[in-house]
């Protein structure tokens, strides 16, 4: 047993859910617990210092381990920032979760709203691990089964909540498929519009805040989603 490993105390569970992304992890990692430090301290440096700077090196650093050990856990830095990326996909995933559990089940433009929001809510708070979910920093998204799944249910829970809105009865309508996608594509340009909109500190007072951009996109899919059907040339 190394001299770090006899300091440390393990966690009950590494989570990050909003937690402050400035704040460090707190302590370090016994090795048997070794992959979540990794993707703690890993997501630590990307909330602070951005993709480039995370590297498996300064994840051991972090965590107190020799920079071999994370080779025990991931190939390459690319796994981890593959492991990274399916814990922010958990991560929002429970988020919009949280924020259904307010609304009836009956309310399905409630239940829309709420994920829409919290989307939107966890790009804003955490706009470096939203980039490294959906930009090209990753690379060989496909050869990582956690972030296959993680992705998989995040789509599955927007799906729910778009369905109810589905007019089943009408023909050359958007697809399942198609509906879901045109909804995620608004929301998603949303998100990426807020994070940079949130970043402008000095923005005119006649613009109009994020929080209405969010609710301004909110009301458009509700009003698509609830009106006519939608023809698309095949």
């Amino acid at each position: 047993m190394t001299k770090n490993a006899a300091r440390v105390k393990a966690p009950r569970r590494a989570r990050t859910l909003l937690a402050d992304p400035l704040t460090k992890p707190k302590g370090q990692w016994h090795h048997g617990d070794l992959r979540s430090s990794l993707i703690a301290w890993g997501t630590h440096i990307l909330d602070t210092q951005g993709t480039g700077a995370m590297s498996m090196r300064a994840a051991a650093k972090l965590a107190g381990v020799s920079q071999g050990a994370p080779a025990h856990h991931f190939v390459d830095r690319n796994g981890l920032l593959a492991a990274i990326a399916a814990q922010g996909f958990r991560e929002m995933i429970e988020l919009r979760k949280e924020k259904l559990q307010a609304v009836p089940a009956a309310d399905r433009r409630g239940r829309l709203r709420a994920v829409l929001l919290g989307y939107v809510e966890f790009a804003m708070k955490y706009p470096a691990r939203f980039h490294l979910m959906y930009g090209p920093d990753l690379e060989r998204r496909d050869d990582y089964p956690e972030l296959v799944a993680a992705t998989a249910e995040s789509r599955a829970l927007l799906t729910s909540v778009v369905l109810p809105f589905m007019n089943k009865n009408g023909r050359d309508q958007l697809d399942e498929t198609e509906l879901v996608f045109a909804v995620w594509a608004a929301v998603h340009g949303l998100a990426t519009l807020a994070i940079h909109h949130g970043r402008d500190h000095a923005k005119r007072k006649d613009q109009p805040s994020t929080e209405q951009l969010t609710e301004a996109v909110v009301q458009f899919c509700l009003a698509a989603l609830s009106g006519s059907a939608i023809k698309i040339p095949r």
